[in-house]
């Protein structure tokens, strides 16, 4: 510890949400200790009530974060025998934000807590002075000052970028006394509140395709993508998973009945590059009613259809079966947006893809991700497998908005923030899977420490609601830097100030860079942490100026 304490203090704008991070460690135990937190209050009584207290829960991490497949027997014991891909180590980590006031301090042993504020949109700039007072049988232990500075301007309420994290609300996950179909919505707002996107809307419209007509309900539907637009500002939605048509080395899957080739699956041998007629007509009849329903609503410009996963271009087949299948969709529209996840760029599929989801640490280098926009297609980042729990700085979570803003990104992707294999409260790593790549290829893997989850599941704990981790509040917490950024170009361009706004978003464009390590390895991708802080600070100084030149 150190042998003197700094006075606490952290900085935000209003509409935003910002962590407080206390460490409390003694020579000996102490039992059970509760926080309370006295409100932070400026010098007209104006107070920032709005905050939750969280204790940093800890897991056991067995090996550090990799790709571990396996091809042995399913009754072998499956155990990682490659290096590791990751700056981290077996042992303890800090994620889960326990949604407790009170624990159990043990001797000589560190015990985080995360105090998290709200700021409301019409608070007054200036400081506010509080107190964390740590209570144990009765008594005040220790009570610590601190302040919230209050910056002169305001965050939006609709993001600027997007932070795609699709979630399926799993078993684990719904709540106790309510369905799955009445989860969804209150996980989506935990999610909004950390300005992260869902990213499909449920219930997916109903869509029936008989004797060559589609019979549509959007019902549903429709409410689902008012609340998730309208309500909760979201920036992104792909189309519903049955436009979704293939991952990695498979052929397309059938849609409303229909075979995409001749013959049985998996098609050896076929003309990938032809698909059948009657399989078209289905598809794009169906894809006709929904997108013209979108038109109607005034949602199409947020819609992007999810074509592919990690398509294998590198199998032969993989290419024209990739372009027919975008020639299908563009026949219907020309102007539908199709992503794909595929890493890398691949020339043949330019004018056939649209939103290229690009590896964010070089896959594709900076020179060839401007000539794709020039191109007039779209750049997102895709990141799965990046966000693991023992990466010590949690650099890729904060950095992902920098880089999409600096180099031109307009959202990134996650493949998912509820998938579990264990209980995460109790194991930090996942199971041994089977999994197949192509119709041919099978094989058992483990995916990274974490990967796939982001979010913890309230009940596994006796908590009736959604848990947050240090992960997914850094995520959020990036999206909030986007803004910052976001408000400061719009200032600069404006106010036409050469030197305080350049000298900020100079600073900014030092935190990234394109190539970089990766983000399993965060102390190479931010080797100083604080100057994310640092960067910040200097970013909201040249807001206020610039806004008050303005």
């Amino acid at each position: 510890p150190p042998k003197k304490i700094m006075p606490f203090k952290i900085s935000m704008a209003r509409n935003e949400r910002e962590p407080l991070q206390i460490a409390i460690r003694s020579p000996k135990a102490i039992g059970k200790v509760s926080v309370e937190v006295v409100p932070p209050e400026n010098k007209k009584g104006e107070k920032l009530g709005q905050f939750t207290i969280n204790v940093v829960g800890y897991v056991p991490i067995d090996h550090p974060s990799g790709y571990y497949s396996s091809t042995s027997p399913p009754w072998h014991r499956k155990f990682p025998t490659y290096t590791p891909q990751t700056d981290g180590w077996a042992g303890w980590w800090p994620d889960p934000l326990l949604p407790f006031n009170e624990f159990e301090l043990k001797a000589h042993e560190t015990q985080p807590v995360w105090i998290i504020f709200k700021s409301p949109k019409n608070i007054s700039p200036g400081d506010y002075q509080g107190k964390i007072r740590l209570l144990a049988g009765g008594r005040v232990l220790k009570e610590v000052p601190f302040t919230v500075h209050i910056w002169n301007f305001t965050l939006p309420d609709e993001i600027h970028s997007g932070a795609i994290y699709p979630c399926w609300v799993g078993e684990k996950y719904v709540l106790p006394g309510k369905t799955r179909e009445e989860t969804m919505p209150l996980f989506w707002a935990f999610m909004a509140e950390r300005r992260l996107c869902p990213g499909f809307i449920y219930p997916e419209p109903i869509l029936r395709y008989e004797d060559g007509k589609v019979i549509a309900d959007f019902s549903e539907f429709d409410k689902s993508a008012e609340y998730y637009f309208n309500k909760l500002k979201m920036p992104y939605a792909y189309t519903p998973w049955y436009f979704y048509l293939f991952g990695w080395g498979f052929p397309p899957s059938e849609r409303w009945g229909e075979k995409p080739y001749p013959g049985d699956y998996p098609y050896e041998g076929v003309d990938r590059s032809k698909l059948r007629e009657e399989y078209k007509k289905a598809f794009q009849a169906c894809l006709r009613v929904f997108w013209e329903h979108l038109k109607e609503k005034g949602w199409d410009k947020k819609f992007v259809l999810y074509i592919s996963d990690e398509p294998h271009d590198w199998l032969p087949e993989i290419i024209p079966q990739m372009q027919a299948l975008c020639d299908m969709i563009h026949q219907v529209d020309p102007s539908i947006p199709i992503y794909s996840s595929t890493w890398h760029h691949q020339p043949q599929w330019d004018g056939y893809i649209n939103v290229w989801g690009i590896g964010p640490s070089g896959d594709v280098p900076p020179e060839k991700m401007e000539e794709i926009k020039r191109k007039k297609a779209r750049l997102w980042f895709t990141t799965d497998g990046h966000m693991c729990i023992d990466t010590p700085y949690c650099a890729i979570e904060r950095l992902l908005p920098h880089l999409c803003f600096h180099y031109g990104v307009e959202a990134y992707e996650f493949w998912e923030l509820q998938w579990i294999t264990y209980n995460p409260y109790e194991f930090g790593w996942h199971a041994y899977i089977p999994q197949s790549d192509n119709p041919s290829n099978f094989y058992y893997i483990r995916y990274p420490n974490g990967d796939g989850y982001l979010a913890y599941p309230g009940k596994l704990i006796g908590f009736n609601g959604f848990v947050s981790s240090i992960r997914m509040e850094q995520a959020g917490e990036g999206m909030e830097d986007y803004e910052y950024l976001y408000i400061l170009r719009e200032l600069f361009e404006k106010v036409k100030d050469g030197e305080v706004g350049e000298r900020a978003l100079e600073m900014a464009r030092k935190l990234v860079r394109i190539p970089n390590a990766g983000g399993r390895l965060s102390t190479k991708l931010l080797p100083d942490p604080e100057e994310v802080y640092k960067v910040r600070e200097e970013i909201a100084r040249a807001i206020e100026q610039l806004g008050a030149e303005r």
